[in-house]
């Protein structure tokens, strides 16, 4: 079946402002034969449920709450593929900014959530416009992503192949360690010692192969007869209910922008609020989706990624284009291997002193203490000239942990191994402390190299303060490995408000309050292809609009200025971000 809309292997140029040449280029990019193969029943991926809106802008309101799910559209089921590149979520011009490294590919993953899930693709059927719908879906994105219901997809079954319980049991594991069609699970059969393994003999193009119930509990557990896997096939044409389903990796800049808020409702402004993908625009350095990051799943070697992330970060540039029309006060850089990524391709315009080291003792957790200190700011800085036109960027730049992964963002003391065994001959009494202690969770090194988690689950605040009291020496040990992720990253945001930085509007007459957008005109929202219902509310379309092409250009010059050499150590450190070579558990959802 060919690409709908066909793939491209080069960009091309459309006379409009870059934030919407973006939007034609980004979404029928094929440039990497590896996510694009010339025969597309020769994708390594899916092809995966998809569905389409029945409108243009259809009404994406959320439910007040923060719900973790709820029936978010009514659309049509498209024909089954792999998802489109994607541009950024949210707004154009917001003054908060995440990088990550590539988008998620949930529908891979074995169970309820990987077989519900589905993707958007979109048409111009019935009048409508795929490229209206495109941005409208990127532009409105915020934590959530989209799903059908179970029982919805469960009708779509495939007969054929389908694997049957011969018994009451559970499943046991179900693991996919490269991007192989065909995987296998275990099962446990009631009364039975062993596990039995089933094989699930997937192909290229074909529906794969879905699990109905997790490897884990509670829905691990199934009756005799029940349907264990099978071949998912939606068919296009069908109407169906759309559930948003909170994503985890999105919900992590939720409670530092709640942290922000009310920092801005203690320095006079009552009426903040703060939103992600209002305030926070998140992005990929790889524009393409993939269910890990790392060799097995793209392609099988290091050359096949190094591939991908030059032609996505350097050649076509996408995510530093963005960068360069948003122009963000500051960029928060998800994880180690985001962090090299980015390095690699603009690391001449990082600055920063003492410069960042090309192994962190402790990964992303060094670089997050390293970028949060307000004594050493780590920027991103260029300054050019196209013709007459000047341009500048001055974004501060922060490391965090990963926000695939929950327990990255509990409080929590880290050490070396060697130093944890130091600590408890030293300090017996507040070692067994927190070994034993309910509230507390000891996570050792995962390799001999690695450090040494103490996680405080529950009752923070009191649990730091008896450490303190009871142990004032052991605590003087510990503090200078305290990490609490989510008060770091808020920390920034405090700095950058009292530098003037960033900055809230208060209310205006009908206006609401909101946090200054960054410089520059923006007509993502208006223009001459669409205008959204709630048009832009920060008067950007009136703008002078800049000369088309210019921040292409300029974009052009930060690849070639920025590009930096990487030691070995580093270069590999985009290949991995630690989780992926020791199997780590999947994205979290909720």
């Amino acid at each position: 079946m060919p690409y709908d809309p066909p793939r491209r292997k080069k960009p091309e140029p459309t006379r409009d402002p870059l934030e919407i040449e973006l939007v034609y280029n980004v979404r029928p990019c094929g440039t990497c034969d590896f996510f694009w193969p010339k025969d597309s029943n020769r994708q390594p991926y899916g092809p995966y449920s998809s569905y389409d809106f029945d409108s243009n802008t259809p009404s994406m309101e959320v439910p007040g709450g923060d719900p973790p799910s709820f029936s978010w559209v009514k659309g049509t089921t498209r024909p089954p593929s792999f998802p489109d590149a994607e541009v950024m979520d949210g707004c154009r011009k917001a003054p908060i900014m995440t990088i990550g490294i590539n988008p998620n590919l949930t529908a891979f993953a074995p169970g309820q959530v990987g077989t519900s899930w589905c993707y958007p693709s979109f048409s111009s059927d019935n009048g409508t416009d795929s490229w209206t719908k495109y941005a409208y879906y990127y532009r409105y994105r915020s934590v959530y992503q989209e799903r059908f219901d179970l029982s919805f997809a469960e009708k779509f079954l495939r007969p054929d192949g389908r694997i049957t319980a011969a018994k009451a049991g559970v499943v046991v594991s179900a693991q996919r360690t490269s991007d192989a069609p065909s995987y296998a699970l275990k099962v446990r059969y009631d009364g039975e010692a062993q596990d039995t393994d089933v094989a699930l003999h997937g192909e290229l193009g074909a529906p794969p192969y879905v699990v109905l119930f997790d490897p884990m509990p509670p829905h691990n557990r199934f009756k005799q007869g029940d349907v264990i896997a099978a071949r998912l096939d939606v068919p296009a044409g069908k109407h169906a209910e759309v559930y948003a389903q909170q994503v985890g990796y999105y919900e992590r800049m939720v409670p530092v922008l709640a942290r922000f808020e009310q920092s801005l409702r203690d320095k006079g402004h009552p009426h903040a609020q703060l939103h992600v993908g209002e305030d926070v625009g998140q992005l990929d350095m790889v524009a393409c989706a993939s269910p890990h990051w790392g060799p097995p799943w793209l392609g099988g070697s290091n050359e096949s990624v190094h591939t991908i992330i030059a032609n996505c970060v350097s050649k076509n540039a996408w995510a530093i284009k963005q960068l360069v029309q948003t122009r963000p006060a500051v960029l928060f850089l998800v994880g180690e291997a985001t962090y090299n990524m980015f390095r690699h391709a603009f690391g001449r315009l990082i600055k920063v002193d003492p410069a960042l080291p090309d192994r962190p003792e402790d990964g992303a957790f060094s670089l997050l203490r390293a970028t949060t200190d307000p004594s050493r700011p780590c920027m991103f800085e260029f300054t050019g000239k196209v013709g007459a036109h000047a341009y500048s960027i001055s974004t501060r730049l922060v490391v965090s942990p990963h926000f695939s992964y929950a327990t990255n963002f509990v409080p929590q003391f880290r050490m070396s191994g060697s130093a944890w065994e130091e600590f408890k001959t030293k300090f017996k009494e507040c070692a067994a402390f927190l070994q034993h202690d309910a509230r507390v969770k000891l996570v050792p090194a995962a390799q001999p190299s690695g450090f040494v988690a103490v996680q405080i689950i529950n009752d923070v605040a009191p649990v730091l303060a008896h450490i303190k009291k009871t142990w004032p020496d052991a605590n003087h040990a510990l503090m200078p490995g305290y990490y609490d992720a989510t008060a770091m990253m808020a920390g920034v945001l405090d700095d950058l408000y009292a530098k003037g930085s960033l900055a809230f509007v208060p209310p205006k007459g009908k206006a609401k309050g909101f946090l200054r957008r960054s410089d520059g005109p923006c007509a993502f929202c208006v223009n001459r292809h669409w205008t959204f219902p709630l048009g832009c509310p920060y008067g950007k379309p009136d703008e002078k609009p800049l000369p088309i092409g210019f921040l292409d250009k300029i974009a052009e010059m930060i690849v070639k200025r920025g590009a930096e050499p990487l030691p070995a150590v580093a270069m590999n450190l985009m290949l991995d971000n630690r989780y992926e070579a020791r199997g780590a558990t999947p994205m979290t959802i909720v």
